[in-house]
């Protein structure tokens, strides 16, 4: 590649980059991107290949919100994609945040995708999610999903719907919106590619009642030592199918003949605070009981911010 087309290369990544912060400042201030469900929404291979990655996740936010600590994951994992449109993927979130180093939660994800035509597709997909008992992330809740997904390229437009039902105490359904357009650069077999992305994310709020629950137990109970048992049950206050944050993102990949290196900056803008209430049955030492109702909307909620994340990675992958 000449000096000129590296240059050129540059100034087209902090063109887009700029756009995205652009976009979200004019806006007036969506289980993590994840590489691989980018991916999967790629054509179907001509031949199958497995897929060895790792990656770095500078913090977990779940449809705009995040827990009140950062929690950064390395993320190692393998993948398989097939010729006839099955895929499957697992992978591991190594917990590295302050005195907190663990495998934090696996993912086993499986899809099927059907190409109707050149620019038509759809998919079937199902994930089964394994979190460690001490995880505090948003989804720990989560045991796994069901869903499907249309794909379409309109040439200057890509759309992408997906509607999952979505596991944990109770069933949720969430749906999401993705536009997105593709600007490639080749270099002889190597290749750029940078993809400006809007996402909007909806979804039923069950797997938030649970998180709190498993929380706010756990804080109670290390704030005294008098507690025996804590049983405390929060309910969203207007549990409805909810617009929950919009994405604006910038995947980034370099792809060489076996390798791939890759970088997704996101800027997610959440919407609609989450009112919760509590209802806690405390029992301490000597048999003393205690049920207190309250107003549980956490402070995040009430104060709405904006995240910045990134994911940044590679992986190699080899024909079968």
């Amino acid at each position: 590649m000449t000096f000129f087309n590296i240059k050129n290369l540059f100034n087209c990544i902090l063109f887009f980059l700029f756009l995205s912060f652009h976009l979200t400042a004019q806006v007036n201030k969506m289980v993590v991107k994840d590489s691989l469900q980018n991916e999967m929404k790629d054509s179907i291979p001509k031949k199958s290949y497995f897929k060895f990655s790792a990656s770095y996740l500078s913090n977990y936010v779940y449809n705009g919100r995040k827990d009140s600590i950062t929690n950064p994951y390395i993320t190692p994992s393998i993948g398989y994609f097939g010729k006839k449109g099955f895929s499957t993927n697992i992978t591991g979130y190594y917990l590295t945040a302050t005195n907190q180093h663990r495998f934090d939660f696996f993912s086993i994800d499986m899809n099927y995708k059907h190409e109707f035509t050149d620019g038509f597709s759809g998919s079937l997909m199902a994930d089964k999610t394994f979190y460690n008992k001490s995880s505090t992330s948003l989804s720990s809740n989560i045991k796994g999903s069901l869903g499907g997904n249309l794909d379409y390229d309109f040439g200057f437009l890509e759309l992408f719907v997906q509607g999952d039902a979505v596991f944990s105490q109770k069933t949720d359904f969430a749906l999401a919106i993705e536009l997105e357009h593709e600007f490639v650069v080749k270099n002889g077999p190597d290749e750029f590619k940078i993809t400006p992305t809007f996402d909007v994310n909806f979804s039923t709020l069950n797997y938030y009642e649970g998180y709190l629950n498993k929380k706010l137990g756990k804080k109670m109970i290390q704030s005294n030592p008098n507690i025996t048992s804590v049983n405390a049950i929060t309910t969203v206050d207007n549990n409805r199918f909810t617009l929950l944050d919009y994405e604006f993102s910038v995947p980034m990949t370099y792809q060489t003949k076996q390798f791939v290196f890759f970088v997704t900056p996101t800027y997610a803008i959440p919407k609609n605070t989450i009112y919760t209430t509590t209802v806690t049955t405390t029992k301490l030492v000597g048999g003393v009981e205690t049920v207190v109702t309250k107003n549980s909307t956490t402070t995040s909620e009430r104060e709405l911010k904006q995240n910045f994340f990134v994911e940044a990675g590679l992986y190699y992958k080899f024909d079968l």
